[in-house]
């Protein structure tokens, strides 16, 4: 495996074994965006197209299944972003695994739509909608920085 990939997921196991609510969510995502707009972050290169495929196949069923154990363990504990649960109630229409996916493939698209503009706003949108499950309504804005327009840069 590559050095990258374990390094990706060394740091992932440890930092998602940790987030166990909201808050500690925020602090994962902040620490991951980060990450993906390091331009030589191992984030970045473990998430590029190219080299070894089993390999790279193995490390994103890994990464997703560590989002994915994350994901159970916020819905069991009742950390979710829905003001009509109760605190200790697992929501039942939210998919651990398919949730898990998604926030790779948001992770993997958001990240590459960030890097060709410089900005992070296409991450950090797309990320809103994955993590929607899990975050209060009134914490739903993104954290924005760079242009104006989600599209400003995309054409230059």
């Amino acid at each position: 495996m590559s050095t990258h990939f374990a390094e990706v997921l060394a740091r992932e196991s440890a930092c998602l074994a940790g987030v166990t609510d909201g808050a500690k969510l925020a602090d994962w995502r902040r620490r991951v965006v980060e990450e993906l707009m390091t331009p030589l972050s191992p984030y970045v290169f473990a998430l590029r197209q190219t080299g070894d495929v089993p390999g790279r196949a193995d490390f994103l069923d890994r990464w997703r299944e560590l989002l994915a154990e994350t994901v159970d363990r916020l819905l069991r504990s009742g950390t979710t972003g829905d003001t009509h649960s109760s605190g200790q109630t697992r929501r039942t229409d939210v998919d651990a695994q398919k949730t898990a996916l998604l926030i790779l493939a948001t992770l993997h698209g958001g990240s590459t739509l960030s890097q060709i503009t410089k900005d992070p706003w296409p991450l950090n949108a797309a990320l809103d909608l994955a993590l929607a499950p899990f975050t209060a309504t009134e914490d739903n804005s993104p954290a924005r920085t760079g242009t104006s327009s989600p599209i400003g840069n995309m054409n230059t």
